[in-house]
């Protein structure tokens, strides 16, 4: 069994069609986004909870941020439905990534909703949407100018993205879980709290600090991109510690 200090690349590798990628392991597959998600744009459920993006926690209810943020109360029927394990792209999400919706309830008719047709796992996805090569491909997706700058769908879906067979998925997802938390509690114990924006990172002036967040990031990027093999990787049981709730801005209705 492989261990965490003796993780490799994969043996054989292959050109991709992936723009933002420049190779997966061989065994890897690559699809259109288009063929992986559905667009869900049912509407006219007003009785259902608000809910909010939000760039640590995904897309959570409005009731968890308490009188930090407020929202508009009127035109429920006009707002999208998102069902539990749906992904939800944001008026931000070029910032930030594809956000994961852990609740059921209604959002902004300005997001897109997407729904896995199945061949991707949302746990893996969960973490490919928020890599930054993955950020960067959103990027190139933006229309607009300034506060009016908005993620193309009909641009992003017909983007490509990388597929490991299913249970690879699953390991990559434990294991980033996993790497991400032991990553997290030692921020934290820096820092006081392991949420710390890479944009910002030039203001703490702990530089192991930003080691840790820059190294959190290529981790992330390198294991779902396949250029770290973690497939035989043993995933200990462990305490998830995840980035806390921040301020306001931290959240997008």
């Amino acid at each position: 069994m492989k261990t965490e200090k003796k993780m490799k690349p994969y043996e054989k590798y292959k050109d991709t069609k992936i723009t933002w990628i420049e190779r997966i392991p061989e065994h890897w597959e690559v699809k259109k986004i288009k063929w992986l998600f559905l667009e869900r744009v049912e509407k006219n459920a007003p009785h259902e909870q608000l809910l909010v993006s939000s760039k640590y926690h995904g897309v959570i209810p409005l009731s968890n941020f308490g009188e930090r943020t407020t929202a508009a109360t009127k035109d429920f029927e006009n707002l999208k439905i998102v069902k539990e394990g749906d992904f939800v792209i944001s008026l931000r999400s070029f910032q930030s990534g594809i956000e994961y919706a852990y609740f059921q309830g209604i959002i902004s008719p300005a997001y897109t909703i997407l729904k896995s047709k199945g061949e991707i796992d949302n746990r893996y996805f969960r973490q490919l949407g928020k890599s930054e090569p993955f950020i960067n491909l959103l990027k190139n997706c933006v229309t607009g100018i300034r506060e009016g700058q908005n993620i193309n769908y009909s641009i992003l879906r017909n983007n490509f993205l990388p597929i490991p067979p299913l249970p690879e998925q699953i390991q990559i997802a434990k294991y980033l879980d996993w790497k991400v938390s032991q990553i997290n509690k030692i921020i934290k114990m820096i820092n006081g709290k392991a949420s710390i924006d890479p944009k910002n990172i030039i203001n703490y002036p702990n530089s192991y600090l930003a080691l840790l967040v820059e190294y959190r990031i290529k981790l992330i990027s390198d294991v779902v991109t396949g250029q770290i093999d973690v497939q035989d990787a043993v995933v200990p049981d462990f305490d998830k510690v995840d980035e806390e709730i921040e301020e306001e801005n931290d959240t997008e209705r």
